[in-house]
């Protein structure tokens, strides 16, 4: 059945058109994945589906008591809004279409199920102190409850770790609504998607199958094509292989079918080269990179690194995964030296240079150009091929053209300012690169570009990352952080250990098996930078206050605490009290919790 068609339907910006006579029609079991660059329009097409835009030229015609939810990239809140507060918020019709509202009760036992299986905290925790992985859990709460017959998601898998997005992964490959998603996880669409709906050249087409059929259907094409860029061809084949090899949606396909993928990606020619690829040129780097000799580093009570020892080789590529709170962000700011461990010592070698793409943008003066961001970093940048590039030249060498570069920074999408910060990072020459979440809100040709630089680059990675295909293709070890400061080391692909890992599952009692396949509980808020709604802007006169004051509120609660577990080994001295000093101590283990993530929040900003 037919829930919503559009015809004929024309949008413009200031920029120019996005879409020109897009006639598509979405069906009731479509499960539909929107790809297109940066900027193409993804984003803006679904606010066209919710009706927070409004056509140039054409119609949209909806069925009758069409529905949707929907999940947008960033959720607006106010100060003290709770998470109580959040689920409801605006009631059910900012989430409802003009259909009718759901019954309240049934709404709360959904939100119940969801926040349980999320791991969320209790309804009254304000969102202000929530890490960036908690915030999108939230949303995905608020998103997947309504029974809406269009479920609407705008880069569901940012933020979460890889337990959660698999967790998502099985609720929408089982779920009954209609689906239209935008996402650069390409295992996560992969998994998920029967659709593909792709915006090229101010048009939308759509294509039966899923991303990787989508993948196949190009090789096809490109095979007649007579220019040649084989490492983009390589990468392609190697993508198809492991789709068709890794992904468990497709664990049933016939050997036959199999065969013919193998055969078809055995046979493809070239492909056209792409617009820009990305390129640094490389000092030489000495055999010592970093060593990490008994590192041991905590936040308050919570234990990231204990007596840890590792020694991080030239031209290694490593991975670092686990769950949100685990660590992974901290241990990057240690090697990068902007976090000091509590004991132990971290020494880079003396031909080290490093560079740290963040897994948040830093603030941005929005009324510059591109152009001036970029030569305010430097006037001459040298390339991997030896030649030297001023600054238009080198926007120009990475597929920024001649009247895009003076845009300003405020006009440009979060992935296009992404892209302009990895330009960044990659012009100051590195041989040594660490990479937090870096393809957060980048579309999936930029990733691809980003996987055919790291696999040419001769330094060493140090990769911080839920995109599960890029960890696989291009990480030769990993550290897998479980929390508490416990890290396993695994020699071997990502995929290997997800095998082994699903195994020895698979090999535990029913109600372990239950339990370890719930998305991990955020043991530590404060390793995630991104922890609020509120901007990057710098500390307001009244925050610094705050953040001046904070470690001495900490100090305190913690001298409550201590004094408090001495008095309970004699229960006696509280008398009639002791309930209250349990309920006291509950409330400072919640209000410390709360303060160091409110801390660490600030330090980011401040720094």
């Amino acid at each position: 059945m037919n829930l919503l068609s559009l015809k004929d339907i024309s949008l413009s910006l200031k920029s120019g058109p996005l879409f020109e006579s897009v006639t598509i029609d979405i069906d009731e079991a479509d499960k539909i994945g929107l790809i297109g660059l940066n900027g193409s329009g993804k984003s803006s097409f679904l606010k066209l589906i919710t009706g927070a835009a409004a056509p140039d030229h054409g119609e949209i015609a909806l069925a009758k008591r069409f529905s949707y939810s929907f999940l947008p990239q960033k959720s607006e809140f106010s100060e003290n809004t709770t998470l109580g507060d959040f689920l409801y918020l605006g009631d059910a019709t900012e989430i409802l279409h003009p259909a009718e509202e759901e019954p309240r009760v049934s709404l709360e036992n959904r939100y119940s199920a969801l926040c349980k299986e999320l791991n969320l905290p209790a309804l009254d925790t304000p969102m202000k102190f929530f890490s960036g992985g908690e915030l999108k859990k939230a949303e995905l709460a608020r998103a997947l409850a309504p029974s809406a017959r269009l479920l609407i998601l705008d880069e569901p898998t940012n933020h979460l770790d890889v337990d959660t997005i698999e967790w998502l992964e099985k609720k929408l490959q089982t779920s009954r609504q209609a689906i239209i998603l935008v996402t650069h996880d390409r295992w996560f669409l992969d998994a998920v998607v029967t659709r593909i709906a792709e915006i090229d050249r101010h048009t939308i087409t759509m294509y039966p199958g899923s991303y990787s059929r989508h993948l196949e259907r190009k090789a096809v094409i490109l095979a007649g094509l007579e220019r040649a860029e084989n490492k983009r061809l390589a990468n392609l084949k190697i993508e198809l292989a492991w789709l068709n090899r890794g992904a468990r949606a497709r664990a049933t396909k016939s050997e036959r079918r199999k065969q013919e993928i193998r055969a078809m990606s055995e046979s493809l020619l070239e492909k056209p080269p792409s617009a820009y690829s990305f390129s640094s040129s490389e000092t030489r780097l000495g055999k010592k990179v970093c060593v990490m000799t008994n590192v041991s580093f905590s936040y308050g009570t919570k234990q990231i690194l204990k007596d840890f020892s590792f020694e991080f080789q030239p031209g290694e590529k490593l991975a670092i995964v686990g769950p949100n709170g685990s660590g992974k962000t901290s241990l990057l700011k240690l090697i990068s030296g902007m976090l000091t461990p509590d004991s132990g010592t971290i020494e880079l070698g003396a031909t080290v240079r490093l560079s740290y793409f963040r897994q948040t943008n830093e603030s941005l003066d929005g009324e510059k150009s591109i152009l001036a961001f970029i030569q305010e970093h430097a006037d001459h940048f040298k390339l991997a091929d030896g030649s030297v590039l001023d600054a238009e030249l080198l926007l120009e060498r990475f597929g920024y053209d001649r009247d895009f570069r003076n845009q300003k920074i405020k006009t440009l999408s979060g992935g296009e300012v992404r892209r302009l910060m990895l330009v960044r990072i990659l012009a100051e020459s590195p041989n040594m690169l660490l990479l937090d979440e870096p393809t957060n809100d980048l579309d999936i040709e930029t990733i691809e570009r980003l996987e055919e630089y790291l696999e040419d680059f001769g330094g060493t990675v140090i990769l911080v990352s839920h995109d599960r295909l890029l960890v696989d293709k291009r990480a030769q070890n990993l550290l897998i952080f479980k929390g508490n400061g416990v890290i396993e080391r695994y020699s071997g692909s990502y995929l290997e250990w997800s095998e082994r890992k699903e195994q020895e599952i698979s090999a535990l009692p029913s109600a372990e098996k239950s339990k370890s396949k719930k998305p991990a509980a955020a043991e530590n808020r404060r390793d995630n930078p991104q922890k609020a709604s509120a901007g990057r802007e710098k500390l307001s006169f009244k925050e610094k206050r705050e953040f001046e004051n904070l470690l001495n509120e900490i100090d305190a609660l913690e001298n409550e605490k201590r004094t408090l577990e001495e008095s309970f080994a004699n229960p006696k001295a509280f008398g009639s009290d002791i309930q209250s000093a349990h309920a006291r101590y509950g409330e400072i283990e919640r209000l410390l919790e709360q303060k160091m993530a409110r801390w660490e929040y600030l330090a980011e900003r401040e720094g």
